[in-house]
């Protein structure tokens, strides 16, 4: 045996039995990333819009899990994460699109928890159409049948 026996066991070959007790490492990743290698955008900007308590009970995370999305942390396995801000979207109507599909019922377009109105929109009746959110709160509809027709919608005032 050389001089320094334990420094020359890392100059071995590859192969585990080459030194008795030696490890090998696993060819497959047990732990690997699930989901999303980083926080999706729009989550990003949704967590630093809010307060942290907010933020919280929107998603229904704990306040340390904010606080590290805020500060850039993605965990490996993030599919909590990714559920919670989903059901917080489809619980709040918010979507990726721009457009979103709403059927006509008695007149009125049913969304985010109001009753919205235009002039003929009631002979539109069964019908679904394109809705867009306007920059100022309001909603524009466009048909989806031709002629094609947008429309400003209202809130609906029930009398």
């Amino acid at each position: 045996m050389t001089f320094n026996a334990s420094m020359n066991d890392l100059d071995g070959g590859a192969c585990a039995a080459v030194v008795v007790g030696s490890t090998s490492a696993s060819v497959t990743v047990k732990n690997a990333p699930a989901g999303l290698q980083s926080a999706p955008a729009d989550l990003l900007a949704f967590i630093q819009g809010q307060s942290v308590s907010d933020a919280c009970r929107a998603l229904g995370v704990a306040k340390g899990t904010i606080h590290r999305l805020r500060h850039g942390y993605w965990p490996e396995d993030a599919r909590y994460i990714e559920q919670a801000w989903s059901a917080y979207q489809a619980r709040t109507g918010r979507i990726a699109s721009n457009w979103f599909l709403r059927r006509v019922r008695d007149g009125l377009i049913n969304h985010a928890g109001q009753s919205w109105t235009a002039p003929g929109l009631a002979m539109r009746s069964g019908q679904l159409l394109a809705v867009a959110r306007g920059s100022n709160g309001s909603l524009l509809a466009q048909t989806l049948e031709l002629p094609a027709e947008r429309l400003h919608l209202a809130v609906h005032s029930a009398h």
